[in-house]
Order: C-alpha cells, then sequence, then structure tokens
C-alpha cells in the first residue's frame, strides 16, 4: 500500500477554509497590503492616534463634566476617533495613487508614442515611476506586480482589472474597463490612454483650485469647531464661579451632556458643508 504523503503549508496567499478566496483579514494581519479601501496603521501612527484620542477624552471630560469617571465612560468613543483618522489616511492614500497613476498613464502614452508594444510600454513606465517616485510609491508596486506577471503570459488586460477593483478609485475602475474591452477588440489603445489622462489631469487640476478656494473657509471651519472648547478652558481658569453649578448633580450632567451632543452635531455639519467632492 502507498503511505499519502503528508501534506505541506502553502506559503501562498492565505485562503478561508473551504473557500477558494483570500481572507482581507489574514492579508492584513500578514502584511499583505492587497486593498485600498482598508489602511494599516504602522506602530508609530497607532501610537500617535491612540494618544491623540486620549487627549481629546481627557479634555472634554474634563471642560464637560469635571470628573474622572466621566473620562472612564467617554473611553468608548475612542474607536471612532481611529475609525475617522483611517478614513483620512484611506482618502489621502487614494488621492496620492490616482495622481500616480495619471503619471503612469502619461508615460505609457509616450512609449506607445515613440512605437512600442502595449506590454513594453507598461515596463517603460515601470522605469519612469521608480526613477520619479521610488519603488516604495504604490503605483510603482503595482507597475513592478503587472509587469513580473506579464513576463509569466497572464493577460495585462486582466491584472490591469484586478489592479482597479482593489483601488477602489472611480477613474481607475472606468479606464481599466474600457482598457479591457479595447484591447480585446482593437481598439485605439493609444487614444483612450491619452483621453483618460486629460479627463485625470483636469479633474484634478479642478480639485486643487477647489482646495485653494476653500482653504481660508475650512481654516475657519476648523477654528470654529475648536472655540466653544478654548471658551470653557477660558472661563474654567479666569471665573470657575460661574459654571461651578453644572459641575457635580444631575441637572449638570445632563446640560452638559446636550451642549456636547449639540457640538459635535456642529462639527459635523461644518465639516460637510466645506467638503466638496467632484
Amino acid at each position: 500500500m502507498k503511505k499519502d504523503k503528508p501534506q505541506t503549508k502553502s506559503k501562498g496567499l492565505p485562503v478561508r477554509k473551504g473557500k477558494g478566496i483570500r481572507d482581507p483579514t489574514d492579508l492584513v494581519r500578514r502584511g499583505w497590503d492587497d486593498r485600498y479601501e482598508i489602511y494599516v496603521f504602522t506602530a508609530k501612527e497607532w501610537a500617535l492616534t491612540l494618544a491623540m484620542a486620549a487627549v481629546w477624552v481627557a479634555l472634554v471630560a474634563w471642560l464637560f463634566y469635571k470628573s474622572v469617571y466621566a473620562m472612564v465612560l467617554l473611553i468608548p468613543f475612542c474607536p471612532v476617533y481611529v475609525k475617522r483618522k483611517r478614513k483620512k489616511k484611506q482618502e489621502m492614500r487614494k488621492a496620492k495613487l490616482r495622481d500616480q497613476f495619471k503619471e503612469c498613464l502619461q508615460s505609457v502614452a509616450g512609449a506607445l508614442q515613440a512605437g512600442m508594444s502595449m506590454e513594453n510600454a507598461w515596463k517603460d513606465a515601470e522605469k519612469d515611476m521608480v526613477r520619479f517616485l521610488g519603488k516604495d510609491a504604490d503605483m510603482t508596486k503595482e507597475l513592478i506586480r503587472m509587469n513580473r506577471r506579464v513576463a509569466c503570459n497572464e493577460p495585462l488586460e486582466k491584472l490591469m482589472l484586478e489592479f482597479s477593483e482593489r483601488s477602489g478609485i472611480e477613474d481607475v475602475q472606468s479606464f481599466c474597463q474600457i482598457f479591457q474591452f479595447a484591447k480585446r477588440g482593437g481598439g485605439d489603445l493609444n487614444s483612450i490612454i491619452q483621453n483618460t489622462y486629460l479627463r485625470i489631469a483636469d479633474k484634478v487640476e479642478l480639485e486643487r483650485e477647489i482646495e485653494t478656494a476653500m482653504a481660508a473657509k475650512k481654516m475657519e471651519q476648523k477654528i470654529m469647531s475648536i472655540m466653544p472648547l478654548m471658551i470653557l478652558l477660558y472661563i474654567g481658569f479666569t471665573s470657575s464661579e460661574f459654571l461651578a453649578a453644572l459641575y457635580g448633580n444631575l441637572t449638570g450632567v445632563i446640560v452638559m451632556t446636550v451642549c456636547l451632543v449639540l457640538y459635535l452635531l456642529s462639527i459635523r455639519l461644518g465639516e460637510k458643508i466645506v467638503r466638496i467632492e467632484i
């Protein structure tokens, strides 16, 4: 009788048991930053974010309640702060990736005009991205990964589509879908790449103009968001007797809780007003 060979553990990407798909949680845990919809904090970012969350919780608990118990009760709001910071970091990373993708398309378009084939044009773009952005840039890593897989006879359009799905960027997704159909159907890829580059460039330029025009308003919104806390802090140090009736009793806790809720809602409303998406 033949003995069954012992099963060896695969060193590939982790999969869910019973399903042949990758587990995003395992990807994050084992260091694969596979999807741009998931932002993974570094150890330094975790420490800084948690420290800032603790400072805000302590400040709010002291200004609104002057109670250690309130600080303990407000600790569950720390994950909300962490979530907001993660979302902001994620948006910044995706915006940076879109700018890098725009520069990549410009390089590919130039290579195609010089007479290179499509696959060689993307290889040439990889060299340009390494030269201008460095090997640690997200788009550079994507190009290195795609070109290696193309060398193993994987279709370029399939790899582009996978990248677009992981990027979560609408412009990248629309381009890669059109690129897939055009490459299979023999469309004018050079024209498609040029038009996509120009569209993304125009969008980025418009966003920058809006950002410049709204910079002063955003600064005003941030200052106005901090002002209520500064007023409470000033009165607490200079004339604490004016607010003494609001601390240490049930009525004061209710009043200050209502004020805190209104304060948080006003911050949220102010952020929505100055946030303009294209």
